[in-house]
């Protein structure tokens, strides 16, 4: 088995910011799912809507799921009904896509007075935003070390506000 190296977990990182997951199983395929348990949740989330069968697309959802079920950190129970729904096993929780970035909501988390823009996932600082109701802000918190964890902190924050990050597009 391959280990992660910097350019395959770019690579994994790019997939699961852009949703694609033809390109995420890529890189998912012949390397442990353990470290990247949310890259690899999402990427596959993406990989099992797609409108083409990925050979290893289910056996690793699966794989991911059975692992986000045993390690019940922060996120991973929401990214686990997320991955469940694509499966078709369990139905999709009543969360509102949003094209936030988990890794700029979390480091907004560890730093707080930012803001999350609720029309195009943006996080900014808050002297930034206009008076609209647009604007959820975001509250420092404690986070985990380490990106895999941070992220799931991420999606277990924005769960709780009523949503879940979708891909971001142009």
């Amino acid at each position: 088995m391959t280990e992660w190296d910097g350019e395959s977990l770019a690579r994994l990182r790019a997939a699961a910011h852009r949703g694609d997951g033809r390109d995420g199983l890529g890189a998912l395929r012949g390397r442990p799912l353990a470290p990247v348990l949310q890259y690899a949740g999402d990427v596959l989330v993406f990989a099992l809507t797609e409108p083409y069968a990925e050979p290893d697309a289910e056996r690793l959802a699966r794989a991911c799921l059975d692992a986000l079920d045993s390690r019940g950190l922060p996120g991973d129970a929401e990214l686990a009904a997320d991955l469940a729904a694509a499966l078709g096993s369990r139905p999709a929780p009543p969360l509102v896509p949003l094209p936030a970035d988990l890794g700029a909501l979390a480091a907004a988390l560890d730093g707080g007075d930012s803001l999350l823009d609720l029309e195009r996932g943006d996080v900014v600082p808050a002297e930034e935003a206009d008076d609209s109701d647009r604007w959820l802000p975001i509250p420092p918190l404690p986070l985990p070390e380490g990106e895999d964890a941070r992220r799931g902190a991420a999606r277990a924050w924005l769960a709780a506000q009523g949503y879940r990050p979708a891909p971001r597009t142009l």
